[in-house]
């Protein structure tokens, strides 16, 4: 991925609660139980004039609610708030943990595409995940613990300022390590039921948009999290799960 988004990523840079049970997508949930999310406006940087931001944060709403354990606000909830402050998008650190606190979510996801080609196709997109400070406690399973080789320490956020979880992905189906993921997402959901199978995951930019932010998600769900208090690396790789 061309550049650094690393400078505290999208913020800075530039500025429902249903649940599905298809067991086959389910994502595993390392944050606390019952834990409810808010999705702000997924931001545009790619400098590609068609795209749809409301339709892109819809999607990943959508796939947020396949996160085992967690609550969805509907995304008009972040934006009529927004609408009432006169703004139309998450302007800084602090303000995503204002509206979050504000709509009533323990944490909000503030998402950017940063590369859009609908026709190749490929996603370039960058996420933070936001706790506000009372909901800021650990979804560590001690039972887990006990299970791993080495001792690990639990993460303390000494700033909320700080993105508890951030990843930078770019995604291009004709790579045939994307395709082959790709498919393996395609085969239990029911949108799969093309004459193409799994390939119109390949074809519609919506499906293939809704595999990008499923594998994130999925990949901010398991990177490893209980570390000394500093900031999750942002990960930037073409390699999906």
């Amino acid at each position: 991925m061309k550049g650094n988004i690393s400078k505290s990523f999208l913020l800075f840079a530039l500025v429902a609660g249903c649940a599905h049970h298809d067991a086959e997508t389910i994502v595993m949930n390392p944050y606390a139980p019952n834990m409810t999310f808010a999705v702000a406006p997924v931001l545009n940087f790619s400098g590609e004039g068609h795209f749809d931001s409301l339709r892109a944060t819809d999607l990943l709403a959508s796939e947020l609610t396949y996160v085992n354990g967690v609550n969805v606000l509907p995304v008009s909830r972040v934006a009529a708030y927004l609408a009432a402050q006169g703004k139309t998008q998450i302007e800084s650190a602090a303000h995503a943990l204002a509206v979050a606190d504000a709509v009533g979510a323990d944490a909000i996801w503030v998402a950017g595409i940063t590369e859009y080609d609908p026709y190749t196709p490929v996603v370039g997109l960058a996420i933070q995940v936001y706790v506000v400070p009372h909901a800021a406690t650990s979804g560590l399973d001690p039972f887990l613990a006990e299970r791993l080789a080495q001792p690990m320490s639990i993460k303390t956020l000494t700033d909320a300022s700080l993105p508890r979880d951030q990843i930078q992905m770019v995604y291009n189906g004709t790579h045939a390590n994307v395709a082959d993921a790709v498919k393996r997402f395609a085969g239990p959901r029911k949108e799969n039921d093309s004459p193409l199978g799994w390939r119109e995951y390949l074809k519609v930019q919506t499906l293939f948009l809704r595999f990008c932010w499923h594998d994130a998600i999925a990949r901010i769900s398991t990177q490893e999290r209980w570390t000394d208090a500093a900031p999750t690396p942002d990960k930037t790789t073409e390699q999906p799960i």
